[in-house]
């Protein structure tokens, strides 16, 4: 018996089901000796038609059908062809429902194999013999899916033999290729998901003053769960092949909890007391100055950065400074204020504050005179203690960007390897 088939149709490949449903035609073709007859005989008669019931036909089966309706529906509703030479030719339409194991590791850009295997449910191979009618099926007829692409089929012949019996038993597989077309995925769960994760730097910009910080990144963190959501309904539960995109939006959630832990430290920050919590000569020329300037973050307009190098002396308003020899400190500058400093002062130019008897400094010349006095005094130590306290302030606005950077590097290296591994799948591990 010749089988060939016909792909008519993709009725719907349930993936969380495992099931695929596909209208196909049948054709089978094979010989009988007891329905020759001479045309001569019977007015030329070359060809009659008989009902399904009314000769032999082969048992045919489908071993990977699911259907609730019957194996093949519609086999026994058609008519056979009956040549004089005794070839019958019988053709059918049906729905076939099959188990077709899905594999979602590139969804959507994925590609599916399903295999439908047809064969004789009591004919043995010494009964009954079994050849494909083509290396392929016939996609002449093709109708195209808004989901699924037919990529390509085979057929081929395989023969079994079972434990039960010494007979081997033939049967035809029929390999059919599916490639999932990935637009609309792409509109409504990719491309989302690329807004809603963008959503978390504008958290960075916030000021930690506004208490938004944190209930942003919630917010996104909140939206990516729901994605995860739609996306496990949408595929089957397997624990051997993970989707690439749920690994996305899984690393996206992590992320997205970096930037809400960056944001409390950010905050901590901003609201530490150097009263109670100095800050550091070392973090504050690393950070302030050095990494500060090397990210190009400007404080204000109303500020004048200045660098002065100072000398340990015994002053209130150097309370919360370290023992070190050399103190860089950055200094508030109001308009108001008539204080005149040097910028960038160097190890040479600085100048010398020599110590006097009595605990009594002597400051140089060219500081003039207001810095000797009482009133001048207070003022400095108002800019210094003000200095201190926005140091902190300062700090976090530079742990901000930092971690801006850190936050958008990793998501864009995310983004481009889920991409490029997806995209470049082209399912040649799908071996027919």
């Amino acid at each position: 018996v010749r089988l060939g088939t016909a792909v008519r149709d993709i009725v719907e490949l349930m993936e969380t089901r495992q099931v695929i449903r596909l209208n196909i035609w049948v054709r089978l073709t094979w010989t009988d000796c007891m329905l020759t007859w001479d045309p001569f005989f019977f007015r030329n008669q070359t060809e009659i038609v008989f009902p399904y019931d009314k000769i032999w036909t082969p048992d045919i089966f489908v071993f990977e059908g699911i259907s609730d309706e019957g194996n093949m529906p519609g086999l026994e509703d058609y008519r056979a062809f009956v040549s004089y030479k005794g070839e019958v030719g019988y053709s059918f339409p049906t729905v076939i429902t099959s188990v077709c194991r899905v594999t979602v590791t590139y969804f959507p850009f994925d590609h599916q194999l399903c295999n439908l295997t047809f064969g004789s449910w009591a004919y043995s191979g010494t009964l009954l013999q079994w050849e494909p009618d083509g290396d392929s099926s016939d996609i002449s007829t093709f109708t195209l899916h808004n989901e699924w692409g037919l990529v390509r089929t085979k057929a081929i012949k395989r023969v079994f033999y079972y434990p039960c019996c010494t007979d081997p038993f033939p049967d035809i597989r029929l390999h059919i290729h599916l490639r999932r077309k990935p637009t609309f995925y792409m509109v409504t769960i990719i491309f989302p998901c690329f807004v809603i994760t963008s959503l978390t730097v504008v958290g960075f910009f916030l000021p930690p003053t506004s208490g938004e910080k944190i209930a942003l990144q919630m917010t996104v963190l909140l939206s990516l769960s729901v994605f995860l959501v739609l996306l496990q309904d949408k595929l089957p539960s397997d624990s051997d092949h993970i989707p690439i995109l749920a690994s996305y939006f899984s690393i996206s959630m992590l992320l997205v909890c970096l930037a809400c832990l960056m944001s409390g430290i950010v905050t901590h920050v901003h609201y530490r007391s150097p009263a109670e919590h100095p800050m550091s000569d070392r973090i504050r020329r690393l950070f302030l100055i050095k990494l500060r300037r090397f990210l190009k973050i400007e404080i204000g307009g109303d500020f004048v950065e200045t660098e002065i190098i100072v000398k340990k002396i015994s002053h209130p308003y150097v309370y919360s400074l370290s023992a070190n020899e050399l103190h860089e400190i950055r200094i508030k500058q109001s308009t108001q204020s008539n204080v005149d400093v040097q910028e960038n002062v160097s190890e040479t130019d600085k100048p010398e504050i020599d110590p006097e008897p009595h605990g009594e400094r002597r400051l140089p010349d060219q500081f003039g005179d207001k810095w000797k006095s009482e009133k001048d005094d207070r003022e400095i130590e108002d800019i210094v203690s003000s200095t201190l306290a926005n140091d902190w302030e300062i700090l976090a606005i530079v742990l901000d960007r930092v971690f801006m950077y850190i936050y958008v590097g990793l998501n864009v290296i995310n983004c481009i390897i889920m991409l490029a591994t997806m995209i470049s799948y082209d399912g040649s591990d799908q071996i027919i």
